[in-house]
């Protein structure tokens, strides 16, 4: 799982922990289940076995508005239009963390209206949702999460939204996964564990290409582990085989993997890991051979409760591997970076697990104030293909508060050499954003991206987007904004480069 914190072992994307007008706060104590959180906790909850009074024990905020947006577009180029675009979207998010169950639940959906010659996707989806269920004390795990992005059909695409969906080739992908583990305590030597996965990956638009057709996968995973006998030592052997079915032409892939590993903590600041196995892979590639053994090391530094790094390093059949990340907070910044060098498919980075998110100092993911959408490292658009890739990438997202005054910077530097085709291509994208309190309830933000992509298939390219917003708020449930972009997308295919300007007022208010 690659992220700016371990999100393996927190609740997933965070929301905001206290009340504000708009929300609704469930407590245990009272036998109130408010509106649509207490639906959607009570659905989850009773196809597990659980009754809603167990699974909504804690503290639960359920936040919603809606966004009416007018906007005036101006696009030139081979594919302009110019006209008015009238858009709404509801704004939902739903955090709690039960005795057995936590949720966290961001959705934005939006539907749009142009007018003269826009053409705008009706309706397009934008949702992050994960969850956690104890369905057997201490026994059974059921995990879940679900996502809706908005994407490029090419590594030539700009980034895509309802707006221009249509011109530039626009994918909503769609993935949903779940995920049951299974822990069995043994004796005081070893437990058995088995953690397993079944996810399903989806898209719909007006693209042709194989990046458009779905798959599913399932992992499967048995692994007997030290137990507390062995305290500051750690081992475990693991059985993992993983299928993935494809509906485009692609064959299905299977890897099944097998590893000892053995770890050591060097009391609180350092751990050392290391592990030896063998793989057995059927899958597309024009590589002579994908079997044979692995190995890596690792190590984790844990300086104290604001920082940590940790690096792996190891050999597969495609030759050196690594990963590492590093994350550091202060009272007012905080940074998360991820190296790795990894095989990897378009498939794989729609799914929630690869993606990388800002976090906060409680490790949960920062939320755009304008989106509501955890705010994700910015990844340049794939190839269209489901084609595997070797890819080389470095990740970084942080931000600094200030009294009045907030900076978030988000960046993405890849290498993709794909396992079939033999291209190669190198991207990298630079997202800087800055907020401020201008007092008097007025509020403004500034946001600059550059994006450029080398050696695709559809050509290189470089995208400009320069973005200003001032917000004012009328009341505590309302608010009202006039916003503005530009863009500049320049491409070596001459009739797909574009300039796009947009001004737009907006009202959101909460509706519960």
């Amino acid at each position: 799982m690659v992220m700016a914190t371990d999100m393996a072992t927190d609740t997933g994307t965070g929301m905001m922990s206290s009340a504000k007008p708009g929300s609704i706060v469930m407590r245990p104590a009272p036998r109130k289940f408010a509106g649509h959180a207490a639906l959607l906790c009570s659905l989850v909850v009773s196809g597990a076995g659980l009754t809603p009074a167990v699974a909504m024990a804690g503290d639960w905020v359920f936040d919603h508005s809606s966004t009416v947006r007018l906007s005036h577009v101006d696009r030139t180029g081979d594919d302009g239009y110019s006209g008015l675009i009238l858009q709404g979207t509801p704004n939902l998010h739903l955090h709690g963390e039960g005795g057995r169950f936590t949720a966290d639940v961001n959705y934005n959906p939006t539907v749009s209206l142009g007018a003269s010659d826009t053409d705008p996707e009706f309706l397009t989806h934008e949702l992050l949702a994960r969850s956690r269920l104890e369905a057997v004390e201490d026994r059974v795990f059921i995990g879940a999460d679900a996502s809706a992005r908005l994407t490029g059909n090419s590594s030539s695409s700009a980034q895509v939204d309802a707006i221009n969906y249509n011109s530039d080739g626009g994918q909503q992908a769609y993935s949903f996964g779940l995920t049951p583990e299974y822990r069995q305590h043994i004796n005081r030597y070893a437990n058995f564990v088995s953690r397993n996965r079944v996810d399903w990956v989806t898209y719909s638009g007006n693209d042709d290409g194989d990046g458009s057709d779905g798959s599913r996968s399932r992992t499967l995973n048995a692994s007997l582990q030290s137990s507390r006998y062995f305290n500051a030592l750690s081992w475990s052997l693991d059985a993992t085989q993983r299928k993935t079915f494809y509906d485009s032409d692609r064959d299905d892939d299977t890897r099944d993997f097998y590893s000892a590993n053995v770890g050591y903590r060097f009391g609180p600041r350092w751990a050392l890991n290391g592990s030896v196995g063998y793989e057995d892979n059927d899958i597309d590639t024009d590589r002579s051979d994908t079997n044979g053994t692995t190995w890596d090391i690792g190590a984790t530094w844990t300086p104290n409760a604001r920082t940590r790094a940790n690096f792996e390093y190891g050999d597969r059949y495609f030759g050196e591997r690594y990963s590492g990340g590093f994350s550091h907070r202060t009272k007012r910044t905080r940074l998360s970076l991820d190296l790795s060098r990894e095989v990897t498919n378009r498939r794989y980075q729609q799914t929630v697990d690869s993606f990388f998110f800002l976090a906060d100092s409680n490790g949960d993911p920062i939320l755009d104030p304008n989106t509501g959408q955890p705010i994700i490292a910015n990844i340049p658009q794939l190839e269209d293909t489901d084609e595997d890739y070797l890819n080389t990438q470095l990740r970084g997202a942080m931000t600094i508060t200030g009294r009045r005054t907030n900076v978030t910077i988000t960046g993405n530097i890849a290498n993709r050499d794909y396992e079939e085709s033999d291209t190669d291509e190198d991207s990298y994208s630079l997202t800087v954003r800055a907020t401020r309190d201008l007092g008097s309830s007025y509020n403004a933000s500034l946001t600059g991206r550059v994006e450029h992509v080398e050696g695709s298939s559809g050509g290189d390219s470089d995208t400009y987007d320069v973005g200003f917003s001032l917000s004012k708020n009328l009341s505590p449930r309302t608010s009202t904004a006039l916003d503005m972009s530009y863009r500049d997308y320049d491409t070596d295919s001459s009739r797909d480069s574009y300039t796009e300007k947009r001004i737009g007022v907006s009202l959101t208010t909460t509706w519960l």
